[in-house]
């Protein structure tokens, strides 16, 4: 089973990529959750799954709003932090040390340009919204 679980916070403009992926990718058929990105809840989202594709904002300095990245090799915790308080290497750390993480694990991370309260995508971001859904959907059915 493959999951997608757009990361998120609906009012921080970009910070809503990844639920804004998520509903479209389930609109396309697919299982997909959304998440605030707590680890318990991220470990809970991937539970059972043979593929976990995770989709959040990134922000960069210097930044490219709208580029994606995909990584399937994450760094180690090392008490990182996101927006999101704590960030997808604890969840990753402690799913391992549980013997819970999903056989397969890729992120999508998306630049944001704003961060900021506010609802709504800024263009650049929007923009990459339908490459990435292509992409988060076709991911795991090539060899």
């Amino acid at each position: 089973m493959k999951v997608v679980i757009g990361v998120g916070n609906p009012y921080r403009r970009d910070d809503a990529v990844g639920l804004l992926v998520a509903e479209s990718v389930a609109r396309h058929g697919g299982h997909a959750v959304q998440s605030d990105g707590e680890p318990a809840g991220l470990i809970l989202a991937w539970e059972g799954a043979e593929l976990a594709v995770i989709v959040d904002a990134v922000v960069c300095s210097p930044a490219t709003p709208g580029r994606i990245h995909r990584t399937a090799t994450l760094p180690p915790a090392h008490g990182s932090a996101s927006s999101h308080g704590l960030g997808i290497p604890d969840a990753v750390a402690l799913a391992t040390a549980l013997d819970r993480m999903p056989r397969r694990l890729v992120v999508y991370a998306v630049e944001a340009a704003d961060v900021s309260l506010g609802v709504g995508l800024s263009d650049a971001v929007a923009r990459a919204v339908p490459t990435l859904v292509d992409q988060v959907l076709r991911e795991g059915t090539t060899t």
